[in-house]
């Protein structure tokens, strides 16, 4: 049967690693989303220029300094099953960013290959136009090819961003499978090997209308990790699934599309819930409990795909 994830953000403190992941665990959940990228603020970086972060010491430190993170997922069980990098991921002429970017990911993959994290999503980053957002999502994955392939089981998926337009939400990198299908085959076959994957975040696809089933499908084998949440299909909210409905009481996002989309190709990962936003929509005397219900929205979804 599949594991239920959430995303760290909210609940982990890194000086208590593992009484959170015993209380995540304790919610009802067996794997973990963790947030590498709270360690690093690109935007800063590009604003202000170069300048110290936690990712300048040796990798030799920052892997020890995840260690306690790495045991508290090992004595409870709960994986580590897929994290977020820092992001914005890249920057049209501004170079020394983009180098000191890449050194960041290579430690951030390090990490990965530590804790036993078997993915970790690279944002694709926009452009003025559809033929060099391409080049540029080309250009930033084809350079960590050699960072990628240094390390053992860890994959670096894309993921379907929307885009932002005045009053209204349009398309954005990697909103349409087919290509995010050829960008993956792309990318693997000069890489030799399954180096890259797709993170499915059901939330975006909801906001561009996309008709999640036949995205899963197309995507196939690709499919490698999922960021799911709701909406109400105008604003990226990160909500409970289940939360919003139309005026005809039909749910906004097609629930049971994606699940059969994922009972389609065989989906072997974790339903991996991004839902952070739940800690400043609830009060923090109920977020155990809505903790709780959405690991039981996991579970039931996971029954229904182990079901002939």
């Amino acid at each position: 049967m599949l594991k239920v994830g959430v995303q760290s953000a909210g609940w982990y403190d890194h000086s208590k690693a593992l009484e959170s992941f015993e209380y995540i665990k304790n919610c009802g959940f067996e794997a973990v989303d963790f947030n590498i990228d709270h360690y690093l603020n690109p935007g800063k970086l590009s604003k202000e220029g170069l300048q110290p972060t936690f990712f300048d010491q040796p990798v030799e430190d920052i892997l020890e300094f995840f260690r306690p993170l790495k045991e508290a997922s090992e004595k409870t069980g709960v994986e580590i099953g897929q994290m977020h990098a820092p992001f914005p991921c890249w920057y049209p002429e501004k170079d020394d960013v983009n180098a000191y970017l890449a050194m960041a990911f290579d430690k951030c993959f390090a990490v990965c290959e530590f804790v036993g994290c078997p993915a970790i999503v690279v944002h694709p980053v926009g452009a003025p136009s559809k033929f060099t957002e391409w080049d540029y999502n080309l250009e930033l994955y084809r350079g960590l090819i050699p960072h990628i392939t240094k390390y053992k089981g860890v994959k670096i998926c894309l993921e379907n961003i929307f885009t932002s337009r005045p009053n209204r939400l349009i398309a954005g990198r990697f909103d349409i499978a087919e290509d995010a299908v050829k960008m993956i085959d792309l990318l693997n076959e000069e890489a030799g090997g399954d180096y890259f994957g797709f993170c499915l975040d059901i939330g975006h696809a909801n906001l561009t209308r996309r008709n999640i089933r036949d995205f899963i499908n197309i995507l196939g084998h690709r499919l490698t990790i999922l960021h799911i949440h709701d909406n109400n299909g105008m604003d990226d909210q990160h909500l409970v699934p289940y939360s919003c409905m139309a005026n005809n009481a039909s749910h906004i996002c097609d629930w049971d599309a994606f699940v059969a989309g994922l009972k389609d190709i065989g989906y072997p990962g974790v339903l991996a819930f991004e839902t952070f936003r739940i800690f400043s929509a609830y009060p923090p005397e109920v977020h155990t409990e809505v903790l709780k219900l959405i690991a039981a929205i996991g579970h039931a979804w996971a029954k229904r795909l182990d079901a002939e």
